[in-house]
């Protein structure tokens, strides 16, 4: 029996502050919710004592994380459950001050905030709706609440790569540096664009199409992924789990039966022989790709889901 060391959650779905080019948020297509904490509880507690062998939940999915007015009770009642690591990327608009406090008092381990250009008409190209002094102020005073109540809390500032901002990478990294604190495993990242498989967004370049590779696919062997009613997801990129025609939902399924159900079983043994390919939802995803394109700084290795 193979267990997940980590589970990527979605408890906003299709919400969103921004607009972005790169994002299939507007493929999301049903039921765009905010989950409430109870649905919340009851998908932590599907897992009963198999939650002692999480490590790391990931509060991610197609939304803005913070439109959740309860992010700091669920990140706290996952902490109640002793899970190491909980983190949640953001694109900042709403961490104002007030609820750095209180996802930081919650235990929030760390946050990953995109900020995809330092120029304001690059940034506001990319995070459409956004105002960028806006994020700007709201990250720098992240950190500085951070930094004056010791908090041991990582802040990932990561930038998503395209034609607009592939120059900025070393002015980037010199203006980030001098506001991170290293010493607390802040870090200064970039991920290339990726696609969304078979998923139609903004900036994609016509239909899908074959992405030559025999790499494995991490993310379906160390994790499961959530959508926001309960629902399995192959991985990150089956935004509607509807990969395979639909694979479980743990509201109504063990998620470690799941977790080991063919779908993933199979799935691993093909990656295994290099014919990661032959999964059809695989074989026009670049992501696996890019993964290993991801950059960091200080020469450290950290796990930051997509």
């Amino acid at each position: 029996m193979e267990y997940p060391s980590k589970l990527e959650i979605e408890i906003a779905r299709g919400v969103c502050t921004a607009s972005c080019p790169m994002c299939s948020i507007d493929q999301t297509k049903y039921n765009k919710s905010v989950m409430n904490f109870d649905k919340f509880k009851a998908i932590v507690d599907s897992f009963g004592s198999s939650i002692e062998k999480i490590k790391h939940v990931n509060l991610v999915g197609l939304g803005e994380v913070l439109v959740d007015v309860r992010l700091n009770k669920k990140i706290e009642y996952l902490k109640s459950k002793k899970v190491e690591h909980v983190s949640f990327p953001s694109n900042a608009s709403l961490l104002k001050p007030t609820v750095s406090t209180k996802i930081l008092e919650a235990g929030c381990n760390e946050i990953i905030i995109g900020i995809d250009s330092m120029n304001k008409k690059i940034f506001e190209k990319v995070r459409r709706d956004l105002i960028y002094e806006e994020v700007l102020e709201n990250t720098l005073s992240h950190i500085k609440v951070r930094d004056e109540g010791d908090y041991k809390s990582k802040v990932m500032i990561r930038m998503i790569i395209n034609e607009d901002n592939k120059h900025e990478w070393d002015s980037y990294v010199e203006y980030w540096k001098e506001k991170l604190n290293f010493d607390k495993g802040d870090m200064i990242l970039y991920f290339p664009e990726h696609n969304w498989s078979d998923h139609d967004y903004p900036n994609a370049d016509g239909s899908p199409k074959i992405i030559e590779k025999d790499v494995r696919c991490e993310y379906i062997y160390d994790r499961l992924c959530l959508d926001a009613h309960g629902n399995v997801k192959f991985c990150c990129i089956d935004i509607n789990a509807t990969f395979f025609g639909g694979i479980g939902n743990v509201l109504f399924q063990d998620p470690i039966e799941i977790f080991n159900s063919n779908y993933f079983v199979n799935s691993r043994k093909l990656m295994d022989e290099g014919k990661i390919n032959d999964i059809k939802p695989c074989s026009t995803c670049d992501v696996p790709v890019q993964r290993s394109q991801r950059g960091f700084h200080k020469n450290q290795e950290i796990d930051v889901p997509q």
